[in-house]
């Protein structure tokens, strides 16, 4: 009875949850002027993250408290106890040859299945971003950046290394991000696996762990459950768990983690502010476990960071940084937001089962920290608990956009603890079964071990593919096929006819601006944008709206593409006084139906 009185008051938890969703209702902010869905429905941006953290706190909490009362002699008290963890030489190799084959894999991709036509309003923003810095070889004051500065211009590197950029060039680093989380996984499952206090069968759960893992990960997937920006979270992850498992001072990795602060925030908006909360949290354990020093040379790196930020940043770009970062966390919410569905509600389905995948993702968790029969130590404990919290963290982006990609991409922390903890238990419990045991025992044979990884290896990574591995042997060619692709191959006929007239209008003008989602237009047109706003959904009346028509104004450009085909996140009603100082001071010149020029009265 005791056994099952836990899972009845975590159903009680969620029946709770629901039941209080929707009493949580915080007034409606009436002096907010941006338009979008949370403004239509008068709807508070607090509401769905307040909705979502409770949803997943009390089931758990319930659940959590009558674990803890009903089976106290189950309960461990040496959950603060440290072991050391055993060296595993076979992990070591294994993680090795998913490397290779990750790196093979990679290395076989047909590139033709890249040269899709080109997504003018995403692929759009970071191309244009990338021009606006190279041309005017300013930062923040060059460009109002959606991400961030790097995450928008993360084709700097290569730009600098080759001085070459094109579409094909950005979407062959998307794709090499892809790679570099694939490592960065098989890292962090290499981590977590060998710090476990048994010795039993680590091979086989790293195995299953890693193959689930970073076939989240696809180079096949539009949408990732491990997006490519999440390339810099997965190294920061790693390195956290590098020094929870080690009892050395390790001066240069608690100084990276101590950079990542600002680092973060160079790369994504969004994701510097969860690394910059996380950060938090693992000081705290730093001090909780008198890891002194570590704690002082991560704290010493977050300052040292930002002041030599502070002091080599000019002070106008400072504070052009200081005011985009404000603005992106004040108006995303607005501007962006999908009220997020109650549970159990009518086409709720893959919502709530993403609440429902947290919450028992916790519930294992507390199983894992409290269970007598977990002898497992504080660090594999602790380091498991951080990806719980992390996962919770992210998972405002799912609660902020509700579509189906946010909701999947802000998925993958939470997916990866299930996978563990399911494989971990799984392995334990069917390891005292004598027959499968004698099976097991063959993967104690190093020889065997590697022959069959390595056999899986290539059922895994090429499946039906195995042609592809010709394109090894071709691997520059089929590189310089899709960094060299022409704009006008993977651009419609219509839209490249468009461009061109564009061009040609423009081929004395220093600059040129869009008023449209449209975002790729300046780089097809290979010219910077006249104000730096690039992406025009940051065009928002009280916020931008004025600094967009002074700048208009001071650059002065003939021709603007008031209209096109996109228009998914700006509404003109955002900006009434910058679309009135266009039709004001500019006539309709060309109706390229979508797309409409106007020119300078």
């Amino acid at each position: 009875m005791k056994k099952s009185l836990p899972w009845l008051f975590l159903i009680l938890g969620i029946i709770f949850s629901t039941f209080l969703w929707g009493h949580i209702s915080f007034p409606y902010d009436t002096s907010n002027t941006i338009i979008g869905q949370y403004s239509v429905q008068k709807i508070n941006p607090l509401n769905d993250t307040i909705r979502g953290l409770q949803f997943i706190f009390f089931p758990i909490l319930f659940y959590g408290l009558s674990f803890l009362i009903f089976n106290k002699e189950k309960i461990t008290n040496k959950i603060f106890l440290n072991f050391n963890s055993l060296e595993n030489r076979n992990i070591d190799y294994l993680s090795l040859i998913l490397i290779f084959f990750s790196i093979l894999e990679f290395l076989s991709l047909d590139y033709r299945n890249y040269l899709g036509s080109l997504d003018t309003h995403h692929e759009g923003t970071f191309l244009t971003a990338q021009l606006n810095f190279l041309i005017k070889n300013k930062i923040w004051t060059g460009s109002s950046f959606d991400y961030g500065f790097l995450g928008n211009s993360i084709g700097i590197i290569y730009s600098q290394l080759f001085n070459e950029y094109s579409i094909g060039i950005q979407r062959f680093l998307f794709i090499f991000l892809v790679l570099i989380n694939k490592i960065f996984l098989i890292l962090i499952c290499r981590k977590i696996v060998i710090s476990l206090n048994a010795d039993n069968k680590k091979e086989i759960l790293f195995l299953i762990l890693s193959f689930s893992v970073i076939s989240l990960a696809s180079f096949y997937d539009h949408v990732k459950v491990f997006h490519e920006r999440l390339f810099l979270f997965l190294i920061f992850l790693l390195l956290v768990s590098l020094i929870i498992n080690s009892d050395r001072k390790e001066t240069i990795i608690s100084f990276l983690i101590g950079i990542f602060s600002i680092l973060s925030v160079l790369f994504y908006w969004d994701i510097g502010a969860y690394i910059n909360f996380l950060l938090l949290l693992f000081l705290a354990y730093l001090f909780l476990v008198k890891k002194f020093y570590n704690l002082l040379v991560v704290i010493f790196a977050i300052v040292f960071s930002w002041f030599a930020f502070y002091t080599l940043l000019p002070e106008q770009e400072l504070n052009e940084f200081l005011n985009q970062y404000i603005f992106v966390i004040n108006i995303s919410d607005y501007l962006l937001g999908i009220e997020y569905p109650e549970p159990f509600s009518e086409k709720s389905t893959r919502h709530t089962k993403a609440l429902l995948l947290i919450v028992f993702s916790g519930i294992f968790l507390i199983n894992y920290l409290f269970n007598t029969s977990n002898k497992e130590n504080f660090n594999s404990k602790f380091v498991l608990f951080f990806i719980f919290i992390a996962s919770i963290v992210f998972f405002k982006s799912g609660l902020m956009r509700s579509d189906a990609p946010h909701i999947k991409y802000s998925s993958g922390l939470y997916t990866l603890l299930i996978i563990f903890f399911i494989s971990y238990y799984l392995i334990n419990f069917i390891k005292d079964f004598e027959v499968i045991n004698k099976i097991l025992i063959f993967f104690e044979k190093k020889l065997f071990l590697f022959s069959f990884t390595i056999l899986i290896c290539f059922l895994f990574f090429f499946q039906n593919n195995y042609l592809n591995l010709i394109n090894i042997f071709n691997t520059e060619k089929n590189f310089l096929m899709l960094t060299n692709i022409k704009d006008k191959t993977i651009l419609d006929k219509d839209y490249y006819e468009f461009i061109k007239i564009y061009k040609e209008l423009t081929k004395n003008e220093n600059c040129v601006q869009q008023f449209t989602d449209d975002n790729a237009i300046p780089y097809l047109v290979n010219k910077p944008t006249c104000t730096k706003y690039y992406a025009s959904a940051h065009i928002i009346q009280n916020w931008t709206e004025n600094n967009f028509i002074k700048e208009l104004e001071e650059t002065s450009p003939n021709y603007i593409v008031y209209s096109s085909r996109i228009n998914w996140f700006k509404s003109r009603n955002n900006a009434p006084n910058a679309d009135k100082f266009i039709i004001d001071n500019y006539f309709l010149y060309k109706d390229l139906s979508p797309w409409t020029i106007y020119k300078k009265r």
